[in-house]
């Protein structure tokens, strides 16, 4: 740790390489709470830093020490959220790819709602569109991991993604959609039952139908068996002219830093 912050961004490199050595190590006994809390003060560090690879190897440092630490973990998620969510933002993809590993790592070993409820206080709203764009896909990838276990998952979840069908970016649109499309591979007709909640607009109404009517979603149908059919156009969402108002799961590809081994959700 001492030389992953060290001047010289070579040394910083190879004290990351280090690092992750040690932790690959750590694998047989664990980490303790002093360690835990030493090695996120330094990587949260490590993921501010200007050069990429050092950065993404601060970020796949916590998501490996995540595993090993366990419950040790769970009081530093204030500092490490939104430090990933920062990192969904990055120019590098790789760093971004990183960070959003991080967020589903926390997620496994907390709860998956809750982290992504605190994420969202920082993420929903950013400045940036790139981290509102990550972040939404990152949503579809917890909600294709964890819909069959956290049930209020995409109801507690629906409401922030709907608003960003109305953001100002196109890429942040087309990922608010693509959720969406999730949700509903996950929640089947129930998922129209939430869309009525929440009084859309007509043409958001009808964008979100067209997209869903050409999806068979994954849930058992009420008999038991697998829905087999397409979805009619009569189960699409009413749409109401007097309301005016306003991804299966994701296949893991293996990444490498530093001769580890990272999935990274795509």
């Amino acid at each position: 740790m001492e030389a992953a912050r060290a001047k010289d961004t070579k040394e910083r490199l190879a004290g990351v390489e280090r690092l992750h050595e040690a932790l690959d190590a750590a694998a047989r006994r664990g980490l303790s709470p002093a360690e835990v809390t030493s090695l996120v003060d330094t990587c949260v560090d490590l993921t501010r830093d200007a050069n990429f690879r050092v950065a993404q190897g601060g970020l796949q440092a916590l998501s490996a020490a995540a595993v090993l630490a366990g419950d040790h973990f769970k009081i530093h998620l204030n500092a490490l959220v939104p430090a990933a969510v920062e990192r969904l933002g990055d120019g590098k993809q790789p760093v971004r790819e990183a960070a959003r590993q991080l967020l589903v790592t926390l997620m496994e070993v907390s709860s998956p709602t809750i982290i992504l409820e605190r994420a969202g206080n920082y993420a929903w709203t950013h400045k940036s569109w790139r981290v509102r764009e990550e972040f939404v896909l990152t949503v579809a990838t917890a909600v294709g991991l964890f819909a069959s276990t956290e049930l209020l998952m995409q109801r507690v979840l629906l409401s922030p993604v709907l608003q960003l069908m109305n953001d100002s970016n196109q890429s942040v649109r087309e990922a608010a959609i693509s959720c969406i499309e999730e949700m509903y591979k996950n929640m089947g007709s129930q998922f129209h039952e939430e869309l009525q909640r929440h009084n859309l607009p007509t043409y958001m109404l009808k964008e979100i139908n067209s997209r869903l009517n050409r999806i068979e979603p994954k849930v058992p149908a009420s008999d038991g068996t697998a829905t087999q059919h397409k979805v009619a156009a009569s189960r699409s969402v009413s749409v109401n002219p007097k309301r005016g108002s306003p991804r299966t799961k994701s296949t893991p590809r293996e990444s490498t830093l530093f001769g580890g081994k990272l999935y990274i959700f795509v």
